[in-house]
């Protein structure tokens, strides 16, 4: 999977779009409403990935400074299942490590997931 170079080329120049189709497909396959928001253009833009199950919701916040907050809440209870502050220094980085809030949601509805190598 080819990555973008910088984090304002992800968020500003809107370079995340190109994932859409295949990741809208994805996570339409695993039961999970998600949605991609970009917010307006400042000193600090962002964008927000949202995904939703009957039995939780989640966030992954990515900054074009490479930082990232990534949360877990019960859709019960509203208690955190996760909240995760990241500082990345690569889009691949990010791109290794935001998959753990779907998959979480996966996991907590008892979705079988493969086994890690």
């Amino acid at each position: 999977m080819p990555f973008h170079e910088s984090f304002p080329d992800l968020i500003s120049g809107r370079g995340f779009d190109s994932y859409q189709s295949g990741l809208v497909a994805r996570f339409k396959a695993h039961r999970i409403d998600y949605s991609v928001t970009y917010g307006a253009p400042s000193p600090k833009s962002a964008m927000w990935l949202d995904f939703e199950t009957d039995d939780a919701i989640g966030r992954v916040t990515l900054w074009e400074s490479g930082e990232c907050d990534m949360e877990v809440l019960d859709a019960t209870t509203g208690g955190d299942l996760l909240r995760e502050h990241y500082e990345f220094k690569t889009t691949e980085e990010f791109f290794a490590t935001y998959p753990k809030v779907p998959l979480l949601l996966r996991k907590m509805r008892g979705d079988i997931l493969p086994l890690k190598e």
